[in-house]
């Protein structure tokens, strides 16, 4: 799922959520938040992992 830059969520670059490679990742990695899709957006994304995930 392709994101592309706006006002509303802080972006630079067009990024992307890989929906498809669903892996965890330990809180410590992570170290600051670069953007915010939104309500929108991320209601797209949970919508896919649900399918790939068969919830």
């Amino acid at each position: 799922m392709v994101i592309d830059p706006d006002d509303g969520n802080g972006l630079g670059t067009r990024s992307s959520a890989q929906c498809q490679h669903v892996r965890s990742v330990a809180t410590s990695r992570i170290y600051a938040s670069t953007g915010n899709v939104g309500p929108v957006i991320l209601g797209e994304v949970r919508e896919t992992l649900a399918l790939f995930l068969d919830l």
